[in-house]
């Protein structure tokens, strides 16, 4: 999940819209809607380690053993261990000294992937961790239904829920702008957590979205949100 900042533009009033308005709306009852179109979907967890406390071992000694170094003299240990135990052929040198320094040296690359993956699950933790604002849609049929907002984690969202992103946030690129506060409903974006690059991008908003969500601007405002 990669994304930007969105600095703040000229602020401008987002209302939350009623339970009829455009856009779909998480409700408290569990649903996008009637149900909740979002648990079809892949969760928004973000997995970029590779081990687990029970898969560690097995997996990191096969991808050790794809090296070509480690396979040779993994091999050379068995044949000499052929010829120190069995009769096939008189074995001159003992298998355990190369078989050894064969464990210590998988051993030692074993417990560098294991920190580095440590530091993975740690990353992934604060990602999946952040605070958002989701819009959320009292469980009734009433249209004077109002919605508010309601603080989750990121790993919490889901397809079809609607997002509260204020101005100099990260703004993930799987989200889909449908009102912003700048003329128009644009909006700058950083990706220099991306790309490097530091000019700033224009974002829009649909017009059907910004037409329907925006009201005119308010002389007090001080943030942007979209």
């Amino acid at each position: 999940r990669g994304g930007g900042k969105m600095p703040c533009a000229a602020p401008r009033e987002i209302p939350l819209p009623s339970s009829h308005g455009v856009g779909a709306f998480h409700k408290e009852s569990g649903g996008v809607g009637s149900n909740r179109a979002g648990a079809d979907y892949p969760s928004n967890i973000v997995i970029t380690s590779k081990y687990t406390v029970l898969n560690f071992l097995p997996k990191n000694v096969w991808e050790q053993l794809h090296k070509a170094a480690n396979s040779y003299f993994l091999l050379i240990s068995f044949v000499m261990f052929l010829g120190n135990k069995t009769d096939l052929f008189e074995g001159t040198v003992n298998f355990a000294s190369t078989f050894a320094t064969l464990v210590v040296m998988m051993s030692f690359s074993a417990v560098i992937s294991a920190l580095d993956d440590r530091h993975r699950h740690r990353a992934d933790a604060a990602m999946n961790s952040q605070e958002a604002r989701r819009v959320v849609v009292a469980a009734t049929e009433l249209p004077a239904a109002a919605p508010h907002l309601e603080s989750v984690e990121w790993q919490d969202i889901r397809v079809g829920d609607v997002l509260l992103v204020k101005g100099e946030e990260d703004f993930p690129a799987d989200l889909v702008p449908l009102a912003c506060s700048g003329d128009e409903g644009t909006c700058y974006v950083s990706t220099a957590n991306l790309d490097g690059e530091t000019n700033l991008k224009i974002k829009m908003a649909a017009t059907a979205t910004q037409e329907a969500l925006c009201r005119s601007p308010r002389p007090d405002g001080d943030e942007a949100s979209g």
